[in-house]
């Protein structure tokens, strides 16, 4: 049963591969991209509110197989509500990561992918501090220490004319910073071989 499933997945890989290799497009692209992203759950907290992301990538798309490869630089936070606090704690995290997608219907006027990416993440949580004394109060802000952390990014979108891509994604790095995110980019180079 094994041996087949395998022999139909690898088979249904060959014809979309020979299908999606028709269009011959440029070797290589960039993206530049804005989104927002939002914990992946609350953990023991009363919510988590979603934050911005930025990212840039730099793809390079093979020329016998409909698959891309790059490298990805994104930063992003958001925040996290505990009960009696004013103010937010502030969940941090900065990325660098190798990924892939495999790409259906490549330089097509609608392209669809799905792909991956694994890194390394630099992360910190910034947390409202109160020091009482018998003389004198102070509140700031506590920022932990940013350490490294391996990350992995499934994701998949479309890409709209060959210049817009939307990805939907989810970054596992650690438990308080693993978080799904919503982009939506521009993408430079490309495209069709004219």
């Amino acid at each position: 049963m094994t041996k087949r499933i395998t022999t139909l997945i690898i088979a249904i890989v060959c014809c979309a591969t020979s299908f999606a290799q028709k269009v011959e497009v440029r070797r290589l692209e960039g993206e530049i991209g804005v989104g927002l992203v939002n914990g992946a759950s609350k953990l023991s907290l009363d919510g988590c509110d979603a934050g911005p992301l930025l990212y840039a990538e730099l793809r390079y798309n093979l020329r016998t197989l409909p698959i891309d490869v790059g490298v990805q630089l994104s930063s992003s936070y958001f925040h996290r509500e505990a009960d009696g606090q004013a103010d937010r704690l502030q969940t941090k995290s900065g990325n660098i990561m190798a990924v892939a997608d495999y790409n259906l219907f490549r330089g097509r006027k609608i392209s669809i992918f799905a792909g991956a990416g694994v890194g390394c993440g630099v992360l910190n949580l910034t947390a409202p501090i109160t020091i009482t004394r018998p003389d004198e109060q102070w509140s700031g802000y506590s920022a932990g220490d940013g350490k490294a952390k391996f990350s992995v990014m499934p994701r998949f979108g479309v890409e709209l004319f060959n210049h817009l891509r939307l990805t939907l994604f989810y970054v596992g790095e650690e438990r308080a910073n693993n978080h799904f995110g919503l982009s939506i980019g521009g993408v430079l180079g490309g495209g069709r071989k004219r």
